[in-house]
């Protein structure tokens, strides 16, 4: 299977410059727990709620002041819209990371895969499966 047919498509993109407490609105209104940052049109990072406890919040920054730059993940890991989620699951875990950005032939960003799109899948296919299962057994 491919990443395409998994990643939420064309995600969220901040500047470097975005103030943090813009950047905590924008993913409690969009109920998501990541930005990508892009400069230039190119991903050059990713900010995580955790980044944001880690950097911001437990090191008691004002979160009108801070900057994006200040608290996000650098460098991006990304992955290629024609790679194998097997193959982007692997990075993720070399990389100890629940976020992979996924990135087309020009390295333009054009979606983001996480755990939890990859948990619903798997569940989403169980469900298929259970679902030929039970059809076939009563046919038998």
């Amino acid at each position: 299977m491919k990443v395409s047919n998994v990643m939420v498509k064309n995600p969220i993109m901040v500047d470097p410059d975005t103030p943090c407490s813009k950047i905590a609105q924008i993913m409690k209104e969009n109920k998501i727990g990541s930005l990508i940052i892009e400069e230039n049109g190119k991903p050059i990072a990713i900010v995580t709620e955790r980044d944001l406890v880690h950097r911001l919040i437990a090191e008691e920054k004002d979160p009108t002041k801070c900057t994006v730059a200040e608290v996000c993940s650098k460098p991006v890991v990304a992955v290629s819209i024609h790679a194998d989620v097997d193959m982007a699951v692997d990075i993720m875990n070399d990389y100890k990371i629940r976020r992979i950005v996924v990135v087309d032939d020009k390295d333009n960003v054009v979606g983001i895969l996480t755990t939890d799109d990859l948990g619903r899948k798997l569940r989403e296919m169980s469900e298929e499966l259970a679902i030929k299962y039970v059809t076939m057994a009563r046919r038998t």
